[in-house]
């Protein structure tokens, strides 16, 4: 798809739906050929070979974009044969629509590309803003929303291409055209940027959006007299506007004494009663209280102001006060009131959804907030040693997340073994077991709970080798679906020790690359489930694991590093990506990025992010190692 796009670009507009559809030919198609913003589209889609291949049904997500975030509408597709169809309509305004295909939470975008559907007038030619609506969606939300690959230089080519066209919406795309220019153009990026920056200016009558982005981008570039000249513009002319909201809010933010952030709260409130931060605000005086200690006048405070508050935030405080035992009685009534709360959101919703989630992916979104506070509920109980009154909270919440979220059924299965429930506990468990949903803990469980229903310790170890074989088999067929197999761009980086590592060096190895840095939350949290696979590899001369530090912002990468692994005493061999050449090479769009590459120097597994899991994260390493042997 991508190199149609390049392509296309020099060539002609007209060439656009061609490009589109010749490369999901048999697969993807939709009519009318042309069809103009508002009119009905009709798409059939063809799963044969897909990921959705033997989906029961599934779901089209059609993300129709202008500039900014998108408006996403899903529709069930109806089946004939092998063919999938469904209608309908987008909206007048609407500039073109990319388009994904799920079911439950497998997704199939076209290898990461998106099925696009470009828009025309009712004369025939492409709508204007389609090319520069592709960009952004290539360089910025597509990523988040449609699990696209971002691809910055293919958006870089769009904007370009669409400026040359329609010069005068340059100014409406102007934000997400600088951050693609920042991010690729390293060197004369800054002089460009500040040439866009002096024609925006000398328009005049510039907006309160605009007159903040100045001062976003001066502030980017250490230009401090320009950040002045700005700020005092838009505090003259906004001065209730969002810049000066913000400004308030970031001293009331960084106000520790709880009074004065109460007083400077109500001044807020006079002064700007139907801004979005005032939700925020009452609930950071919440969260001051508790970092004092405070959990008595935490309690007055939401009696006090019962409007403003939601299941969040008893949820957030409830599980705080959880983890470190603190007055438990009242961690379980906040618990208890923030599973009320989720309920009545459920039925009837107050948060207004964003456009660019779907009516069904905000339902999802409710459940996972009652599921989290259900197992907020049941984590309090059972801190209480009140296992059967915990045990319906956390039989809802293993339900409502179908088995998918490893702690609940840890804790589930925990709480039915207390409650001395062991026949079902052998069941439930013996099922998370079998699906892979389960963790090392469990696995002693579920043998418990064998022992106390049957009082056979053997055939006990004998069942639960039978349901780990059959996960391990499961697990197995899904990484076989998720294979890659792609050359593995060479790189030659420094280790701690100063030793100069290639990959290309390494070919005959199972080399697996993880790409981290010191302020990467979920990096630190995967690192305990790394270190298990790194040691149980430890004398495995055939299997290499690298840890790529990138994307810092510090002065001594080096020591940083280093402190860092001898603090946490982590036995881990580190790469230096000072200049983030490895991190460009393999598109590293966000940390951790694992890559395990075959002994032929081919990228067979990515993994993206952490899913939370320290014995999943162990277990599927050592599943994909054993694959490629």
């Amino acid at each position: 798809m991508k190199k149609i796009f390049s392509v296309f670009l020099f060539t002609s507009l007209l060439f656009f739906s061609f490009c589109v559809q010749k490369e999901t030919t048999g697969r993807f198609s939709f009519f009318p050929e042309k069809p103009a913003p508002g009119e009905q589209i009709t798409v059939q889609y063809n799963p044969v070979g897909t990921s959705l291949e033997k989906a029961e049904e599934i779901h089209l997500v059609a993300y129709s974009f202008t500039s900014g975030p998108p408006e996403a509408k899903d529709y069930i597709l109806k089946k004939k044969g092998k063919t999938w169809t469904a209608s309908f309509s987008t909206d007048e305004k609407s500039r073109g629509i990319i388009i994904k295909f799920t079911h439950e939470k497998e997704v199939e975008n076209n290898q990461k590309n998106g099925y696009l559907i470009p828009l025309y007038s009712k004369g025939g030619n492409p709508v204007p803003g389609g090319l520069a609506g592709l960009a952004e969606a290539y360089s910025s939300w597509g990523r988040y929303f449609m699990e696209m690959d971002s691809d910055m230089e293919l958006a870089l080519s769009h904007f370009e291409e669409e400026f040359k066209l329609h010069p005068d919406l340059k100014r409406e795309y102007l934000v997400p055209y600088l951050i693609v220019i920042a991010s690729i153009k390293r060197e004369e990026g800054k002089e460009i940027i500040l040439k866009e920056l002096d024609e925006l200016a000398g328009m005049g009558n510039l907006s309160e959006e605009e007159l903040s982005m100045m001062i976003d981008w001066y502030t980017r570039l250490n230009l401090t007299e320009e950040v002045q000249k700005y700020s005092t513009a838009i505090r003259e002319q906004y001065p209730r506007g969002t810049f000066i909201q913000e400004e308030r809010f970031r001293e009331f933010y960084g106000t520790k004494d709880v009074d004065k952030k109460i007083a400077l709260l109500e001044k807020y409130k006079s002064d700007f009663p139907e801004s979005d931060f005032i939700s925020a605000m009452y609930m950071y005086v919440c969260f001051a209280y508790r970092d004092r200690g405070e959990y008595i006048r935490i309690k007055d405070y939401l009696e006090k102001n019962p409007e403003e508050f939601n299941w969040s935030l008893y949820n957030n405080i409830a599980w705080s006060m959880a983890e470190k035992d603190i007055e438990l009685e009242l961690a379980e009534e906040f618990a208890a009131k923030g599973v009320e709360l989720a309920r009545e959101e459920r039925k009837n919703p107050t948060m207004v959804k964003p456009s660019y989630i779907t009516e069904r992916e905000w339902e999802e979104q409710a459940v996972l907030g009652l599921v989290m506070v259900l197992d907020t509920h049941g984590f309090t109980l059972l801190k209480l040693n009140k296992p059967r009154d915990a045990l319906p909270a956390l039989e809802e919440a293993a339900r409502l997340s179908k088995g998918q979220n490893l702690e609940i059924n840890e804790r589930y299965a925990e709480t039915l073994l207390k409650s001395g429930y062991f026949e079902k506990a052998v069941s439930e468990i013996g099922k998370f077991i079998k699906e892979g949903h389960s963790t090392a803990r469990m696995e002693d469980l579920y043998k418990q709970a064998y022992v106390q229903h049957t009082g056979d310790e053997k055939e006990a170890s004998e069942q639960f080798l039978k349901l780990k074989k059959i996960a391990q088999e499961k697990i197995v067929a899904e990484l076989r679906e998720t294979m890659l197999d792609s050359p593995a761009p060479d790189f030659t980086l420094d280790d701690l020790a100063g030793n100069s590592i290639s990959l290309v060096n390494l070919r005959g190895k199972i080399v697996v690359i993880d790409f981290w840095a010191t302020w990467c939350g979920p990096c630190r949290e995967s690192f305990p489930g790394m270190k298990k696979a790194v040691e149980h590899y430890e004398n495995d001369e055939s299997v290499r694991f690298f840890f790529i530090n990138s994307s810092e912002q510090v002065d001594d990468w080096k020591k940083n590093a280093s402190d860092f692994m001898t603090q946490n005493n982590y036995p881990f061999h580190v790469l230096l990506d000072t200049e983030n050449k490895a991190t460009t090479a393999f598109k590293v769009e966000s940390i951790p990025t694992k890559f395990i590459i075959d002994k032929k120097g081919k990228i067979r597994f990515k993994n993206v992010g952490f899913v939370g899991n320290t014995d999943r994260l162990a277990e599927e390493l050592s599943l994909m190692i054993e694959m490629l042997r």
